[in-house]
């Protein structure tokens, strides 16, 4: 998950050797839709769920937020849980502008305070900075705006754009016991309607 332009889909093609197909050039999001893709990581069947990026050029983020749950609700009914969330900021924003800060706040509230210990913080563009600026970048982000979702047992991952980088991260994520989030437990175990959500609420 994260924000459109982030690397999401070129994470997913990275890990799964698929090339280039669902990875956006241009200037509109490309991924409007929830994709699944198999693959195997260490012996592991792995399924990589990419997700539309919020700050969208064609939906909003309310349409965004609403296929989510709707993928997330229906695989929670059928029992299938997640080993791990990824959430991918690029390093190269020079600033968290009011959008990220949203968008970043809704992803928690998605999550649940008992699901960050499964969520990694994924930092893309590292080939656009300096390395020295990245770091830096990376410290605040640390000490700041992710402080209380690293307290409670998020990571974070430099991704640097190689199959290796993305399989290796992978490798981490499937030998974690697997989870439900909040937003599942509201929707499909409360009944409660999207826009009552914490993560609702948050949008």
């Amino acid at each position: 998950m994260g924000p459109t332009g982030t690397g999401k889909s070129s994470f997913v093609a990275k890990a799964t050797n698929s090339g280039d197909e669902g990875v956006g050039h241009t200037l509109f999001s490309h991924t409007s839709e929830i994709r699944t893709t198999r693959c195997t990581i260490g012996g592991s069947n792995v399924v990589l769920v990419d997700t539309p990026g919020s700050d969208d050029t064609t939906k909003t983020d309310q349409q965004i937020l609403e296929s989510i749950s709707n993928w997330l609700n229906k695989s929670y009914k059928k029992s299938t849980l997640l080993s791990g969330i990824l959430y991918f900021h690029r390093i190269s924003d020079n600033r968290m502008a009011g959008t990220l800060l949203k968008n970043l706040g809704v992803f928690q509230k998605l999550c649940g305070d008992k699901a960050l210990s499964h969520v990694v913080l994924v930092t893309t563009m590292w080939d656009e900075v300096e390395e020295s600026v990245g770091n830096m970048r990376l410290e605040e982000l640390e000490g700041n705006y992710w402080k209380m979702m690293i307290a409670q047992g998020s990571t974070t991952y430099r991704y640097v754009n190689t199959p290796e980088s993305s399989r290796q991260l992978l490798s981490q994520v499937v030998k974690k016991k697997r989870c439900e989030l909040r937003l599942q437990k509201q929707m499909a175990d409360k009944s409660v309607k999207l826009q009552e959500t914490d993560a609702g609420r948050e949008l």
